[in-house]
């Protein structure tokens, strides 16, 4: 669940040594992991060396978790998790398919689907969180009986839209899904650059599958224009995705929509 004061967590409050090592192999190269391993069996003064020698700063700060780890855990136990995590990460990433999704025109190139079709099948299948990003947000009829549906089988349903408020540019003035139970947040214009957009289009689904793409939530994008998007089912994309949104959320950047804001 999301909160006002939750969010993603950073590495260094992964107390456990086997969620810490998930962590870290899903974020450093293999060839890191190995790197880290090696030092970890060896103990905190390889560890230090490493740290020393490294130019990644994301594999220094791996080396500074490890060290608090190693204050409390056997060195073969913590490179035999990271060992272990780097190869269960591997395998997760084997089993993840790239597809894409278009609207518009068909051609002798691809017969894949229409966004809308594969929205509307995302957003049905979804059995615990739903995050929806748009910038132009219509109540596609669709979409919205799906998302209905969803929410009546208690989906978490997150929705951040553009608001004419915080940007101009932006006309549409009416709330998109109107009555559904939803987290609505909204980007101020207060916590942006003078002229920025709320631009992205995402759909990601139990933070297992995320279709990203150029097609907002509307009847014309869905179904006629010309829009392209890149649907990825596995792997830690999609999480990463939501885990981006939900901290832009938890750090204040992202407000949550209150009744009469719209």
């Amino acid at each position: 669940m999301v909160s006002g004061t939750g969010g993603t967590r950073s590495a260094s409050d992964h107390d456990d040594p086997a969620d810490w090592a998930c962590h870290i192999a899903e974020r450093l190269p293999g060839t890191d992991i190995r790197r880290l391993a090696d030092a970890a069996a060896k103990g905190q003064t390889e560890v230090r060396a490493l740290r020393a020698s490294a130019a990644s700063p994301a594999l220094r700060q791996a080396c500074d978790h490890l060290i608090r780890h190693l204050l409390c855990a056997e060195p073969a136990f913590l490179a035999g998790l990271l060992i272990g995590a780097a190869k269960a990460v591997v395998q997760t990433r084997r089993s993840q398919s790239v597809s894409v999704v278009w609207t518009g025109p068909a051609s002798h190139v691809t017969n894949s689907r229409l966004t809308a079709a594969t929205v509307v099948d995302l957003i049905a299948r979804a059995r615990s969180t739903i995050l929806l990003v748009s910038f132009a947000t219509r109540t596609e009829q669709a979409i919205s009986a799906a998302l209905q549906a969803a929410a009546g089988r208690g989906v978490e349903i997150i929705l951040l839209a553009e608001r004419h408020a915080d940007n101009p540019s932006y006309s549409a003035t009416d709330t998109p899904f109107p009555g559904l139970t939803a987290l609505r947040l909204y980007w101020p214009a207060a916590n942006r650059e003078p002229g920025a957009a709320l631009h992205a289009k995402i759909v990601v689904v139990d933070n297992e599958i995320a279709l990203v793409g150029s097609a907002n939530l509307t009847n014309r994008a869905m179904e006629t224009n010309l829009e392209c998007g890149v649907l990825i089912r596995g792997g830690p994309q999609p999480q990463a995705i939501r885990d981006h949104i939900t901290d832009l959320y938890a750090t204040g950047r992202l407000h949550r929509l209150r009744r009469g804001q719209e």
